[in-house]
C-alpha cells in the first residue's frame, strides 16, 4: 500500500503544478494544525498517510488495572479455562455429568487459549481546503483506509488442558452404535429383573422367587438407579455436541460405575437376567485443536456465529468530514509579505466546525478482532491559536469537541467488558450514544531556515463513557439453558478513554522560494512520527505512528 500512497502524492504534485499563479502561506509552517488560514481564492491540495500500528491496550481500571498499566490487546482471549463461562449452554451437560461422574464439583472445559494479535491501520486522506473570503476557508476531507488484524491464535497449548472434546457419536457409527448397545443393554437388564420382580411377587413361591424376593429391596434400588444412570449418558452421549475426553476424570468415573452396574447385575444372573458386556459410552478421542477451536466459532451448531479468528483485512472509504474555519484574529492583518517574514510577537485565532458524514464501515458484530473504518456521525467544534516569537520560533494550541449523533447499530451485548466468545443469541439492534471527545493539542515549532521546520507536539484527548440502551428477552429454546433478559446498558461499560500521546517531526516548503521566484511550485512535504506515552480504558491502544504529508498551492483567481 505504500507504493500506492507514493503515486497518491505524485498525482497531486503534477496536478498542481498546471497552476501558474500560486499563492503562498507562511513561509515554513511545520508539524500538526495551526490558525492559518487559506488565503482567498487559493486551493490547498492536500495528500495525507498515516501508518499506525499497535498490540497493546490500557489496562481496565474496573478490573484492577493502572492508567500507566498495558496488556497484549488479545488478552481478552487469554483462557486458562474455556468453559460454562464462555459457553453458557454448557450450563446443562455440566450439570448431567456432575451427576453421571458422582462428582459434584466438576467443570467442563475445552482447554486453554492464547491470541497474540498485531493491528494496523492505514489511511490515505485526501483533503481540499478553499479559501472563500479574506478571514473564511472551507475542507473536506476524504480518507481512505486499511486495516489489518493479524492474529496467533492457539488452543491447549500442551496439549493436556481440556476435558471436553467433540461428541463422536455424532459423526461416527461405530461410536453411535457403542452408545446404542449400551443403552439396550441397560434396558434388556433392567426391564428383564423388573418383569422377574413383578412375577414373583405375584408368585412368590414360583421356582427362585424366595432367593430373588429376599433381595427385592436391592433389586429395585439397581433398576431404579441403572435406569436413571443409562437414560443419563444416552441423553449426553447421543445429542450433546461435546462428551468426556477418554482417560480423563469424568470419563473414567461414567466408566466405573459402568463396571459397577455390570457387577450389580451379575449377581441376578442365575434368575435369567441378560448381562451388560460393553465398557461404557464412546468417549472422546482428541482434545480441540485450533482448527477444531474455528469450527466452534463459526459453525452456528455451537451458537456463536462469528467469522473464524484469522488475518482480517478491510479496506474502505472513512467516514468524510466536511468543514470550514473562520479567522478571528490575525495581527499579522492578512498580509502575505508579513506572514512570510515574521519578526516580534504575533498572535492569530481561528475557529471552526466539521460535521463528519458515516460513510466509513463499523466493525462487525460477527467479527471478534475486527478493525471498523468509521461509520458514526458527528459534528467537531474547533478553536486555534497560533502564538509567533520572532523569526524562528511559534506555537499552536487547538481544542476539539467532537460529538458523536446517536445511533442504532447491531452489536452483541455482553454483561462483562471484554467477553471473548459472545452467544449469536446475544446479537441484537441497539440504540448507541458515543461519548463527546474532547481534545487538546500543543506543537511548538522552531523555523531552521527559509526552508525547514522542525517541531514538536503534545497531545491529551479524553472520551466519555459511551451510553447503550435496549432491552431483550432470549427463550430458553434459544440460549439452552433458560429465558435470559440482555441489556445493551453494559457495552458502556468501561468504554470512558483517556489518551496522551507525543510527536516530533520535520517539515520542508518551497513556499519562500516561490515567493522569491526560485521555483514554480509551492508546496510543503511533512513527516511526523508519534506515539502514545500514557492512557486509560481499556478500548484505549497504544499507538506508534507515522505520517506524511504533502500540500499544494494553486490560486483559481488572481494572486491573494
Amino acid at each position: 500500500m505504500r507504493c500506492c500512497s507514493a503515486s497518491f502524492l505524485v498525482a497531486t504534485v503534477a496536478t498542481a503544478a498546471i497552476f501558474p499563479r500560486p499563492a503562498l502561506s507562511q513561509r515554513v509552517a511545520g508539524p500538526g494544525d495551526d490558525a492559518i488560514m487559506v488565503p482567498r481564492g487559493v486551493i490547498r491540495f492536500g495528500a495525507v498517510t498515516d501508518w499506525t500500528s499497535f498490540d497493546q491496550r490500557f489496562r481496565s481500571a474496573s478490573a484492577g488495572g493502572t492508567t500507566s498499566g498495558t496488556e497484549p490487546i488479545g488478552a481478552d482471549f487469554a483462557l486458562d479455562t474455556i468453559g460454562i463461562k464462555q459457553f453458557p449452554s454448557l450450563v446443562g451437560v455440566q450439570a448431567q455429568l456432575r451427576g453421571l461422574a458422582g462428582d459434584a464439583t466438576w467443570n467442563p472445559t475445552l482447554g486453554n487459549s492464547v491470541l497474540a494479535l498485531r493491528d494496523r491501520v492505514s489511511t490515505y486522506t485526501f483533503r481540499v481546503e478553499g479559501g472563500l473570503a479574506k478571514r473564511i476557508s472551507l475542507t473536506v476531507d476524504v480518507p481512505y483506509i486499511v486495516t489489518r488484524a493479524s492474529p496467533f491464535f492457539n488452543v491447549n497449548t500442551t496439549g493436556t488442558e481440556g476435558n471436553i472434546g467433540f461428541n463422536p457419536a455424532l459423526t461416527n457409527t461405530t461410536a453411535a452404535a457403542q452408545n446404542a448397545t449400551l443403552l439396550s443393554q441397560f434396558t434388556a437388564s433392567a426391564t428383564s429383573l423388573q418383569q422377574k420382580l413383578a412375577d414373583c411377587a405375584a408368585n412368590p413361591n414360583a421356582s427362585g422367587c424366595p432367593e430373588l424376593n429376599a433381595q427385592r429391596a436391592t433389586a429395585v434400588s439397581l433398576v431404579q438407579s441403572s435406569t436413571a444412570f443409562a437414560s443419563g449418558v444416552n441423553a449426553v452421549y447421543s445429542a450433546s455436541p461435546f462428551v468426556p475426553i477418554t482417560g480423563t476424570d469424568a470419563q473414567l468415573a461414567i466408566e466405573a460405575r459402568v463396571s459397577a452396574f455390570k457387577a450389580l447385575y451379575g449377581q441376578f444372573a442365575g434368575f435369567g437376567v441378560p448381562q451388560i458386556t460393553s465398557s461404557g459410552p464412546f468417549a472422546s478421542q482428541n482434545r480441540i485443536t485450533v482448527a477444531d477451536a474455528q469450527r466452534i466459532l463459526t459453525d452456528t451448531a455451537f451458537g456463536i456465529g462469528a467469522d473464524a479468528l484469522t488475518t482480517t483485512t478491510r479496506s474502505h472509504f472513512g467516514d468524510i468530514a466536511i468543514g470550514g474555519k473562520l479567522s478571528i484574529f490575525d495581527s499579522f492583518g492578512g498580509s502575505t509579505a508579513a506572514r512570510m517574514s515574521p519578526h516580534g510577537l504575533n498572535f492569530r485565532t481561528a475557529i471552526g466546525g466539521v460535521f463528519q458524514l458515516p460513510t466509513g464501515q463499523v466493525e462487525s458484530p460477527n467479527n471478534f478482532i475486527d478493525i471498523g473504518t468509521g461509520g458514526t456521525r458527528a459534528i467537531e467544534g474547533r478553536w486555534f491559536g497560533d502564538l509567533l516569537v520572532g523569526s524562528h520560533f511559534w506555537e499552536s494550541f487547538v481544542v476539539r469537541v467532537t460529538k458523536p449523533i446517536e445511533d442504532d447499530q447491531e452489536m452483541r451485548i455482553v454483561d462483562v467488558p471484554g467477553t471473548p466468545f459472545p452467544p449469536l443469541y446475544t446479537r441484537q439492534l441497539v440504540h448507541r450514544a458515543l461519548g463527546t471527545t474532547l481534545q487538546f493539542e500543543t506543537s511548538p515549532r522552531f523555523v531552521v531556515n527559509d526552508f525547514f521546520s522542525i517541531g514538536g507536539q503534545y497531545l491529551y484527548r479524553h472520551k466519555a463513557e459511551d451510553r447503550y440502551s435496549g432491552t431483550f428477552t432470549v427463550p430458553a429454546s434459544v440460549t439452552g439453558f433458560s429465558d435470559l433478559t440482555l441489556d445493551a446498558s453494559t457495552l458502556g461499560i468501561d468504554t470512558e478513554t483517556r489518551e496522551q500521546r507525543v510527536a516530533g517531526g520535520v517539515t520542508y516548503s518551497s513556499l519562500y522560494a516561490v515567493d522569491r521566484g526560485q521555483a514554480t511550485v509551492p508546496f510543503e512535504v511533512t513527516y511526523v512520527h508519534s506515539q502514545t506515552i500514557g492512557g486509560s480504558g481499556r478500548n484505549q491502544p497504544k499507538f506508534f505512528s507515522d505520517s506524511i504529508t504533502l500540500r499544494v498551492y494553486f490560486s483559481i483567481f488572481g494572486r491573494p
